[in-house]
């Protein structure tokens, strides 16, 4: 008899078409075969994982998979995160009569072990850590772990989304993926969709599917026309995505700058304002609006109950108390003492940036 763990995923798995035709959710579906006893693992490993990617699967003799996997849907886009032991996975003739032709880019983001693939087009490639190789859904093909802890990435895209931004024509002649500024924006965000964390875009696939289509199409060679409108729009967004997340990191410092933060990212200090500026925003006005989320979250975090206002001011990048009390006051409307004691009552929670 299944485990009731086996037949919670396999309820995910039979769910996932569900959600993928609304462009309103991004299905994200997780499978770990220590979950299962290990006499159980690669009999859960094939109801599962294998017959979601329709892949078999083929571990040496004696031994129980040890595979996690992480697969996120985004309309026209689909993206797997996995990390397993030695094991061979195979898409074979009979696998071939579902009909999906998508091309997908394999890469390697890094780990232990490593990972070959093969198909009758391509060859045999092995792909070590940063590296990377094409894959199409619509040949036999096989990709060989060599395990523990290898680590793969594929990003899968239909082939109507794709080709046409190629000039009509699947880049065939292609082996290993060369190491682009796109390929490497493409696998950063493919690995934050497979995270499992909570993403605050999760109302927005389509703009995330556009965003990792882009990014495939410059990074397998676009016509001039779709690599124009890819950097305007994806490559643009992956950019300003980084340089966001950068500034959060970096907020609390009170010296931080445009031009720093230019530098940091490779690009001119116009650019990142015309980014800011795309965005109907400043970088200062996105930067105050990082800091004064900073300051309410310390505000009202009991922990910190025993520091002061100024104090946490300062540590949230604030050099002049004047002005942060009239800004807090201006894009909260409410004082950083209110904060604090409405807080000290349970009524008050953080609220993200606006």
């Amino acid at each position: 008899m299944r485990s009731h763990a086996r037949i919670r995923h396999l309820c995910l798995i039979l769910s996932a078409d569900v959600l993928t035709q609304d462009s309103a959710f991004m299905a994200f579906i997780s499978f770990a075969s220590s979950e299962f006893p290990e006499r159980e693992r690669l009999e859960a490993a094939q109801d599962c994982y294998a017959a979601m990617a329709n892949v078999d699967l083929a571990v040496p003799r004696g031994e129980s998979p040890d595979i996690t996997a992480r697969i996120r849907l985004l309309p026209g886009v689909s993206i797997a995160y996995v990390e397993c032991s030695s094991l061979v996975a195979q898409r074979k003739p009979v696998n071939l009569a579902d009909g999906n032709d998508d091309i997908s880019l394999l890469l390697n983001p890094g780990g232990q072990g490593g990972w070959e693939s093969s198909q009758p087009s391509l060859g045999e490639v092995s792909c070590r850590a940063g590296e990377g190789c094409l894959g199409f859904n619509e040949v036999p093909g096989r990709v060989a772990f060599r395990g523990p802890g290898a680590r793969f990435l594929s990003i899968g895209f239909a082939r109507r989304l794709l080709v046409p931004l190629l000039g009509g024509n699947p880049p065939l002649a292609m082996n290993k993926l060369i190491r682009t500024e796109p390929l490497a924006r493409l696998a950063r965000l493919a690995l934050e969709l497979t995270s499992g964390r909570a993403l605050s875009f999760a109302q927005d696939t389509s703009r995330m599917a556009d965003q990792a289509l882009d990014l495939a199409a410059l990074a397998l060679g676009a016509t001039p026309d779709a690599a124009h409108h890819a950097r305007g729009r994806g490559l643009r967004e992956a950019r300003l995505r980084a340089i966001k997340a950068d500034m959060l990191a970096l907020a609390s410092r009170g010296d931080l700058s445009l031009t720093q933060v230019a530098a940091r990212h490779g690009v001119s200090p116009g650019y990142l304002r015309a980014l800011f500026r795309q965005e109907q925003t400043t970088f200062t006005d996105y930067l105050l609006r990082l800091r004064l989320q900073l300051a309410w979250r310390r505000l009202v975090e009991p922990r910190l109950g025993q520091r002061s206002v100024s104090d946490i001011a300062f540590a949230s990048g604030f050099n002049n108390l004047s002005w942060f009390y009239r800004a807090f006051k201006q894009h909260f409307g409410v004082t950083p003492s209110e904060i604090r004691a409405g807080a000290a009552m349970d009524v008050l929670r953080p609220a993200p940036p606006g």
